[in-house]
Formats: structure tokens, sequence, C-alpha cells
């Protein structure tokens, strides 16, 4: 068998489990609004969702509306209606 080249060993990083525990502490925001992003992502990768979805949105200010979403922009949803409903103003959403 030829010689083979030597494989390179990096440093593992110590405690990195710390690190990461203090920067969720910090950025207690961008969690929670990953997991909406994750309920948005659900609803538009469901069975449910060809071209538009049947949605219940909970707004921060605990107004409960019923809406047609079709689509998504990088910070609001569109609506059938052609409405633009801003994600930073949504607390919840889930199919009807």
């Amino acid at each position: 068998m030829k010689n083979l080249p030597h494989l390179f060993k990096g440093n593992a990083p110590k405690n990195n489990n710390q690190e990461i525990s203090i920067l969720n502490k910090k950025s207690k925001e961008k969690v929670d609004n990953t997991s909406l992003d994750n309920q948005i992502e659900d609803i538009f990768l469901s069975d449910k969702f060809l071209y538009k979805a049947d949605v219940i949105i909970t707004l921060k200010n605990n107004e409960v509306i019923e809406k047609t979403i079709i689509g998504r922009t990088i910070d609001s949803l569109i609506t059938i209606d052609d409405e633009l409903i801003s994600v930073d103003s949504i607390s919840k959403i889930e199919l009807n």
C-alpha cells in the first residue's frame, strides 16, 4: 500500500454548549421568531397547501383573523385579497 497523506486534526472547541446557551438567552426574540417561521413553513409544506391555505392568524394585539394566504415575502404574508400581513405583527398562525 502507498503512503497516504496525513489527515488534519483540528482542535475541538471546549465548552461549546455553554456558549450556545448564552447566545440563546441573549436572543430569545430570534428564537420565538424562528418558531413562527417554522409554523409558516409547515403550512406551505403541508398537503393541504396547493396554491392557497385557509389560516387563522393571531396578531400580537390579540386580534384573531381568518385569511387565505397564497404566498410569502421576506417579512410578510400575501393573502388572496392582495393584502400584506407583516410577520412581525403575528404571534401565532395555524391551518383552519
